[in-house]
């Protein structure tokens, strides 16, 4: 039982900065994005990062920007106080990429934190220490006088020091560093007036020099993205000024072409003024506009910027700043995807050759939509990317960048440790299954683990998931799972008519008129099944709402194949019986690669129908879902 205090308190400055810490820095990489977006946004032209043990050790970021004037210091490193933004108008047009001022207040209360800095107009450079071992909150601080070029260094050491809970959740120093790195690529991406140098453990791996020419840009997105995508890139350059509530809309980069694909999602970056995002509109219209191209497995590349008036896009919507909002969703949307439709379709596009660099792409000096900004480096190259004039950031404008985490990482690492952890307590408890009791058609919950399944071990190919249980005997039983299988099992077992789930984008496919007709005529049965249908266009089918899943993680509803089941049933001259549309739902669901949580959760719906139905084989068809393989057959196979 919980007892909670009846009395309000307020919280130390210590334990409101350590919770509000929890949010902005999940692991090392989140420190060094905030960082570098600080140094970014101080007009620096050369950043370098220093790592040590994967940045548990010391993260050190050195830059030569405007610095932080000696009376600010403490204020800096305090909550809510930064420099970008002042007004609600401001936060309405934000052109920076800080601009909660919390980063540096955060870092702060997990590790060691000192800043060195020096300003042009000072002779003096000036140092203040907010952590020691003792008291790691001094922020009254007085600035120290200390030896220092132009601009600012940053030491954030011991991180998590302070919070062990959270240096256990922390990965190997290879899987720590690796996130560090994929931060520092996407930023490069786009700060080419920006030199960055990465060194771990004093080794120098990232020596990226300012990219002022055609040439040197290409060779940065070929060493940080890949010379191979270059090679079968086609040319994005699309631009709008007939949205007279929005201004001028660009879109400008490069994807691949359909015939080059590949077997994950992880080479698709996406820009929107600079900051780099996971939106789900977004990826809406890109996959709309490969639909008809693609294999169901495969994923386009793209490297794509988004070039739109700050005041039509919020970009405080998420406490990372993984995701931003469109205040016109829908004509985003729409122009994005004609953008894409006609590079990937238009005769005149060509590949990207990554010994060429005139067929880039690259915005050229009489464009009018790249306009030099009043505000640019001297030294940056004259066709520089910008935005109009009247919203320009403080520097010329480069696409910038934030982090590819997943929203809400954090704790879904901790729900499913969480998760993982308590199946595995339960373990020792419960009785070893008595041979002579077994009967398939029988409960045998008494006698079956808790967790049937165990944890997870992870996934073996992309469609087996393996688990191991510890068994009272002491035996280990290990487990594969088909997921597919075991996804369409549980649908059997959970599905549900009458449920739906609305899409956030209705998703459209192109039909015969015929069978759209034929569609409307069972529309009213669809409809009691979850399945939304409407008409855009004589050939062109709109969905609006798909069949609940049940939670069921990892999977979802192959659209094509659902019309198609649909279809292909009432031409049989069938009537669309319940047996026959759950049929068509659950063979027309398809699999994702499963998160850590989502292995968790998958096993723990399974392991809930074993122990309800006391059978421990279950098959979709003849085909089995999972087999088990206990210590004997695993010393067989070798």
């Amino acid at each position: 039982m919980i007892v909670v205090s009846s009395r309000i308190k307020p919280l130390s400055l210590q334990l409101a900065n350590q919770i509000a810490a929890g949010e902005v820095v999940e692991r090392p990489a989140s420190v060094v994005k905030e960082l570098l977006e600080n140094a970014i946004d101080a007009q620096s032209h050369h950043i370098h990062i220093e790592i040590e043990r994967g940045g548990s050790s010391l993260i050190r970021i050195t830059d030569d920007g405007v610095g932080i004037d000696k009376d600010d210091l403490a204020l800096a490193v305090t909550r809510h106080a930064t420099s970008k933004l002042q007004t609600l108008s401001e936060l309405e047009k934000i052109i920076s990429l800080g601009f909660r001022g919390e980063a540096l207040a955060s870092v702060s209360a997990v590790s060691k934190l000192s800043i060195k800095t020096k300003q042009a107009k000072h002779e003096q450079a000036w140092m203040i220490n907010t952590g020691t071992d003792s008291d790691f909150t001094n922020y009254k601080a007085e600035p120290e006088p200390v030896a220092h070029s132009e601009g600012t260094t940053i030491d954030v050491r011991d991180l998590f020091f302070n919070t062990p809970a959270r240096r256990k959740f922390m990965r190997t120093v290879k899987t720590e560093f690796k996130h560090i790195d994929d931060i520092v690529k996407r930023i490069a991406l786009s700060q080419f007036d920006v030199a960055f140098k990465l060194t771990h453990n004093k080794k120098l791996l990232r020596n990226l020099p300012k990219a002022v020419t055609e040439k040197a840009i290409i060779q940065r997105i070929s060493k940080l993205f890949s010379p191979e995508f270059l090679s079968h890139a086609n040319k994005v350059d699309f631009s709008s000024d007939h949205f007279s509530n929005i201004g001028t809309l660009r879109l400008w980069g490069w994807v691949s072409s359909p015939q080059w694909t590949r077997k994950q999602s992880d080479w698709q970056y996406f820009y929107v003024n600079g900051r780099y995002i996971k939106d789900k509109l977004v990826n809406h219209a890109l996959r709309q506009a490969y639909q008809e191209l693609l294999p169901e497995d495969a994923f386009s590349a793209y490297l794509l910027y988004l070039e739109i008036d700050p005041k039509q896009v919020d970009v405080n919507v998420h406490p990372t700043k993984h995701e931003v909002r469109f205040r016109e969703s829908r004509l985003i949307h729409d122009f994005i995807f004609s953008a894409l439709k006609q590079a990937l379709y238009s005769e005149s596009n060509v590949s990207v050759s990554n010994q060429n660099s005139s067929e880039m792409g690259l915005p050229e000096s009489n464009n009018t939509h790249f306009l030099e900004s009043e505000f640019a480096h001297q030294n940056s190259f004259d066709n520089s990317l910008a935005y109009k004039k009247s919203y320009q950031p403080d520097k010329g404008y480069q696409p910038k960048i934030h982090s590819s985490l997943n929203e809400n990482r954090v704790a879904e690492h901790i729900n499913g440790l969480k998760q993982l952890y308590n199946v595995e307590s339960k373990v020792s408890d419960v009785e070893e299954p008595q041979s002579e009791q077994l009967d398939n058609n029988q409960s045998l919950t008494k006698n079956i683990e808790l967790s049937f399944f165990g944890s997870s071990l992870g996934c073996l190919v992309p469609n087996f998931l393996m688990s191991q249980t510890l068994l009272k005997s002491g035996e280990h039983q290990i487990c594969v799972v088909h997921i597919l299988r075991a996804q369409q099992f549980l649908l059997t077992k959970l599905f549900q008519p009458g449920q739906c789930a609305p899409l956030l984008i209705p998703e459209t496919i192109n039909l015969m008129s015929s069978e759209i007709v034929l569609l409307f005529n069972h529309q009213e049965r669809l409809h009691q099944w979850g399945l939304e249908l409407s008409q855009l266009g004589d050939e062109t089918l709109m969905i609006r709402s798909l069949p609940v899943l049940c939670g069921i993680p990892g999977c979802s509803i192959n659209i094509k194949l659902l019309i198609k089941g649909i279809l292909l049933n009432i031409k049989q001259g069938n009537c669309l019986e319940d047996s026959e549309l759950e049929n068509i739902i659950i063979t027309s669901v398809e699999s994702a690669i499963l998160s850590d949580s989502e292995q968790t959760l998958l096993l723990k719906m399974l392991s809930d129908w074993v122990i309800q139905s006391g059978i421990q084989q279950a098959a979709i068809g003849k085909k089995s879902v999972w087999k088990i393989l206990d210590e004997s057959k695993l010393n067989d196979l070798f």
